[in-house]
């Protein structure tokens, strides 16, 4: 059960020159993470914190979860395993988002917010996130604000602070992280550039992006195929259209033979057939 603090529409303290110096004493600690969650819950509103490192060619990995982030490991865990793939953050590294601060839904493509107002599945998918499904294990109705750091090796860490979807917690966090980010960003390169091998991807788990490329490949032809990656990396209708240079007509005649081939009858139960077969592979 996430907390939610019973002041949490009190005004956070203003940021004070202690802060920085804080964090950039933090630079070459070993319990860098660990004095980062510490010192930004004096700054910020949150409940959790989740920090991940992606890489072009491996699987995402934990740096560390801190405060109500500790209690959903399972979550965490099948999140690292499989369901990154479609996972907006993920997609979003892979297509060369900018460094910056971010909610989950300045991720998703144009489309999928309507997509996900309409959606009734409850399975796997979760309508009542704003991504539109649930990593099994991951905490219900939660605001994901994001602090995206570029690294000089084409890798990226997530700091993922999370908050309970009432209220303006999350408004308040994007707030926040807005006003230290350029200290949290700066420090966390250097510290990069003083800690690397704890960076080190070399022997993370390899990179499952090729589950997208072989999905459905028994049933559907090449070009349903084209259709369903693009589907499942996020893009809508009218973006396919641009894609692949076919017209919309064709986009949605191609989305009705995928789902009737697939037996599903909508986007997101194609999501949740994904992520299912994503769960039996990986287990």
């Amino acid at each position: 059960m996430v907390r939610v603090a019973a002041d949490s529409s009190a005004k956070m303290p203003v940021i004070s020159s202690s802060f920085y110096a804080d964090v950039i004493s933090a630079i070459g600690s070993e319990m860098f993470f660990s004095k980062l969650a510490d010192l930004t819950s004096n700054h910020i509103v949150f409940d959790g914190l989740f920090v991940c490192l992606y890489s072009k060619n491996s699987a995402p990995i934990s740096l560390g979860c801190f405060k109500d982030a500790q209690s959903f490991q399972t979550g965490i865990e099948n999140y690292l395993k499989y369901s990154y793939v479609i996972n907006p953050v993920y997609r979003a590294f892979q297509e060369h988002v900018p460094t910056g601060v971010y909610t989950m839904t300045d991720l998703l493509h144009a489309g999928m917010k309507d997509e996900i107002a309409r959606s009734e599945f409850h399975i796997w998918v979760d309508d009542q996130e704003v991504i539109g499904y649930r990593t099994p294990g991951w905490p219900k109705k939660m605001v994901e604000v994001l602090g995206l750091v570029l690294l000089p090796d084409n890798t990226m860490v997530e700091l993922c602070f999370l908050n309970a979807q009432e209220g303006d917690r999350a408004q308040k966090c994007k707030a926040g992280l807005k006003e230290i980010y350029p200290v949290l960003s700066s420090a966390l390169v250097k510290h990069f550039e003083v800690f690397a091998q704890y960076f080190d991807v070399s022997k993370a788990e390899p990179n499952l992006e090729f589950r997208i490329l072989d999905f459905g490949d028994q049933v559907l032809t090449g070009r349903e195929q084209d259709v369903v990656q693009l589907i499942l990396k996020g893009y809508s209708s009218n973006a396919i259209t641009l894609t692949l240079k076919i017209s919309l007509p064709t986009v949605k005649t191609h989305r009705r033979n995928i789902y009737a081939k697939l037996q599903i009858s909508s986007q997101v139960e194609l999501f949740n057939l994904f992520v299912q077969k994503m769960m039996e592979t990986s287990a």
